[in-house]
C-alpha cells in the first residue's frame, strides 16, 4: 500500500485517483475505469453503514429498525461531508484521541479477568491458520487505505503520505494485536463464535459496586469512530463523482448519494450473515481489482505515454 501510495503520489501530485485515471487514460476510457473505482467505493460505502446498522442495533437499540438507525447515522454524515473535508477532518482530530484515551483504559480494566493459558499454546497448527485468517484483514480493510489517494489534492505535502500509511499500518497492527490477545485472555476459547468479542471482553469489568456497564463507553468509541470512516468513505465517494461527471462541486451529490447508499446498505445486503458473506468470500478480489490496480494501471499507463 505505501509503496503503491508513494508511485501514485509522484507522477500524479496534487491529483485524486480519479482525477488520474481521466488524465492518464483519456477522457472515455478512464472515466470507464473512474466509474468502476467510484463503483467499489459505493459498495464500501453500504457496507460500512449496513455495518454501522447491525452494531447499533445489537448493542444499544435491539427494538430499533435497523434501517431508520442508518438513515439517522447518515444525516450527521451528510451534514460533515456538505460542509468540506475540513470539517471531517476535524471530527477525526476530535474524536480520536477520546478514543485512544477510553481504549486503553477499559482494556486495562479487563485484564482482571484474563487468563494467559487461554492464549496458549502459540501456533500450535503453524502458520497457516494465521495467514489464512489473515486474507480479509490484508486484503480488505487494509486496502481501504487506498482511499487516501482521492484526498490527495488536499494534502499538504503528499510526498509523506505513504510514509504516514506505514506509520498508521504499523500503530493499527500492534493495537488489534494486543486487544485480540487480551479478548481471547479474557473470553476464552467462545471468542470465535462470538459476533462482538471485544464488547463481550468490556462487559465482564467490574470495579467494586460502583463501576460497572463499561461496555457503553466502548459502543460510544465504536459509534463515533464508524462515523468517521463513513464521512472519509462518502466524502471520497462524493468528489469522485466531481471529477468524473465535471461538476461544478461536491456538495451536487452528497445528499443524493447517502439516499443511495442507505437504499444500497439495505438492498445489498439483508442481514449481518450477507455482509460477512461479501467480506470473506468476495470482498478481497473485489478489493484487490478496484483499490490496488487501478492506481497502479494509471502510473503503468502514465509512465508509457510519457515514455513515447
Amino acid at each position: 500500500m505505501a509503496l503503491v501510495t508513494a508511485v501514485f503520489t509522484r507522477f500524479f501530485p496534487k491529483r485524486s485517483l480519479t482525477h488520474a485515471l481521466v488524465d492518464a487514460l483519456g477522457p472515455w476510457v478512464g472515466r470507464a475505469f473512474a466509474i468502476w473505482f467510484l463503483a467499489g467505493l459505493y459498495i464500501t460505502n453500504c457496507t460500512v453503514v449496513r455495518e454501522a446498522e447491525v452494531f447499533i442495533g445489537t448493542t444499544i437499540l435491539p427494538k430499533t429498525p435497523e434501517y431508520v438507525l442508518g438513515a439517522f447515522a447518515l444525516v450527521a454524515v451528510v451534514y460533515a461531508v456538505y460542509m468540506g473535508i475540513e470539517v471531517v477532518m476535524r471530527d477525526a482530530e476530535f474524536i480520536t484521541p477520546l478514543v485512544m484515551l477510553i481504549a486503553p483504559i477499559l482494556f486495562v480494566l479487563s485484564m482482571q479477568h484474563m487468563d494467559i493459558h487461554e492464549v496458549l499454546p502459540v501456533l500450535a497448527d503453524g502458520w497457516t491458520p494465521v495467514l489464512r485468517g489473515g486474507v480479509v484483514s490484508i486484503l480488505v480493510y487494509a486496502l481501504e487505505m487506498i482511499i487516501v489517494l482521492q484526498f490527495n489534492p488536499f494534502v499538504y505535502r503528499s510526498q509523506s503520505v505513504a510514509r504516514d500509511i506505514c506509520i498508521a499500518t504499523v500503530i493499527i497492527t500492534v493495537v488489534l494485536t494486543t486487544f485480540t490477545i487480551l479478548t481471547i485472555g479474557v473470553v476464552g476459547s467462545s471468542t470465535q463464535y462470538l459476533s462482538y468479542p471485544v464488547l463481550e471482553a468490556i462487559r465482564t469489568i467490574r470495579v467494586g459496586r460502583f463501576l460497572e456497564r463499561m461496555d457503553t463507553l466502548y459502543v460510544i468509541a465504536v459509534i463515533t469512530t464508524i462515523f468517521i470512516k463513513m464521512a472519509v468513505c462518502h466524502y471520497a465517494w462524493c468528489t469522485g463523482m466531481k471529477d468524473v461527471f465535471r461538476l461544478s462541486s461536491h456538495r451536487v451529490t452528497v445528499f443524493p448519494g447517502a439516499l443511495l447508499v442507505w437504499g444500497g446498505a439495505n438492498v445489498l445486503f439483508a442481514d449481518a450473515d450477507d455482509v460477512q458473506q461479501f467480506i470473506f468470500y468476495t470482498g478481497p478480489a473485489y478489493a484487490v481489482c478496484t483499490l490496488l490496480l487501478m492506481p497502479m494501471l494509471a502510473v503503468f499507463v502514465h509512465r508509457v505515454r510519457r515514455n513515447s
